[in-house]
């Protein structure tokens, strides 16, 4: 790496990319010490990278963050209030969120039915307690999306939607007492 500045106005967004993860990686290695110093100039020397958009709308992405961000401190609440354990001897435990602690992405999502389908969910026997945020393909792409509680059916659209993520958070947790949820301390 060159120490003189480089006018990276003519990049294009791969190249920049590319010269970001370059300089990440030798960042991340600590054989080439000598040249972090450099790295870290390139790195501050480079254009901040765009937002991560999916399909075309910032807002819409925002909207679906937010609900997920939401989501997630609200598992990270709710931990610390219920056991949410499998309970002992389940053969095929139901965890409360994914395996990287964040919501689930529902099938509905995966198998592309709707825009967004991401929730939390504890199962107490055959009872399951669900929250969720889903946002169909027809709804506008800034302003849709609602919350729901107790989805029982994956592949179908549910039934009621809440007017805001209070009453669907309320709701839920009335369903995680009704379902034998046993409370921490």
């Amino acid at each position: 790496m060159s120490t003189n500045p480089v006018d990276y106005s003519g990049k294009d967004k791969a190249e920049l990319a590319n010269l970001r993860a370059n300089a990440e990686r030798i960042l991340a290695d600590p054989k080439r010490s000598k040249l972090h110093a450099q790295a870290r100039a390139m790195l501050e020397a480079l254009p901040p990278p765009p937002a991560p958009t999916r399909g075309g709308s910032t807002a819409a992405a925002t909207a679906t963050t937010a609900a997920v961000e939401q989501l997630a401190a609200l598992a990270v609440e709710l931990s610390a209030v219920f056991d949410l354990s499998p309970p002992e001897g389940t053969s095929q435990p139901h965890k409360f969120t994914g395996a990287d602690g964040k919501p689930k992405v529902g099938g509905r999502q995966r198998s592309k039915a709707v825009a967004a389908d991401r929730y939390l969910s504890h199962r107490r026997g055959d009872a399951i307690a669900a929250i969720g945020w889903l946002r169909t393909l027809e709804d506008d792409a800034e302003t849709g999306g609602a919350w729901y509680v107790d989805q029982q059916n994956a592949d179908a659209l549910p039934a009621k939607l809440e007017e805001s993520f209070e009453a669907a958070k309320a709701a839920f947790v009335k369903r995680l007492e009704a379902i034998g949820t046993p409370r921490k301390g």
